[in-house]
């Protein structure tokens, strides 16, 4: 179901503040909520499918009190990103990866979009000087099997 306008209005607003995407880019992204997940998309339902998915990319979590972006839809909006991105080497990569915290002096707080080179990988999250990656467990193992194949 289509999210209400304050919904639309929180989401859009968050990936400006947060990852400087402007609301102008997002305005066109239909956005459809399930629960707790938000859905966007440039296309609309499809016919006979009932379903917030249909339409696209999982977008965020809307928690109570918070939202949280998701690794996918910070690789889709890649370049575009120009806030809250932390490039990290490649050792740091593998750690964070294998679900390790690594420590963290930058001035970026909260969720990030982690970088490595000219690559946004996913989700990650700044907090108490640490830095830890957010991105689902299996494209992480896709990660590291790229990284053992090609290094």
């Amino acid at each position: 179901m289509p999210v209400s306008p304050e919904l639309r209005k929180e989401i859009t607003s968050f990936y400006e503040r947060q990852f400087g995407i402007p609301e102008s880019f997002l305005q066109e992204l239909a956005i459809e909520a399930n629960k707790e997940e938000i859905w966007g998309g440039t296309g609309v339902s499809l016919p006979g499918i009932y379903s917030a998915r249909a339409i696209g990319l999982r977008i965020g979590r809307n928690f109570p009190g918070s939202f949280k972006p998701t690794s996918v839809f910070l690789s889709a909006l890649g370049a575009r990103i120009s806030r809250s991105e932390v490039s990290i080497e490649l050792e740091d990569l593998r750690k964070l990866l294998l679900g390790h915290r690594i420590p963290y002096s930058g001035t970026e707080r909260g969720y990030v979009a982690l970088k490595y080179r000219d690559d946004i990988l996913g989700c990650g999250r700044c907090h108490d000087s640490k830095l830890r990656a957010l991105i689902p467990t299996g494209r992480r193992r896709e990660l590291l099997e790229i990284l053992r194949t090609h290094s």
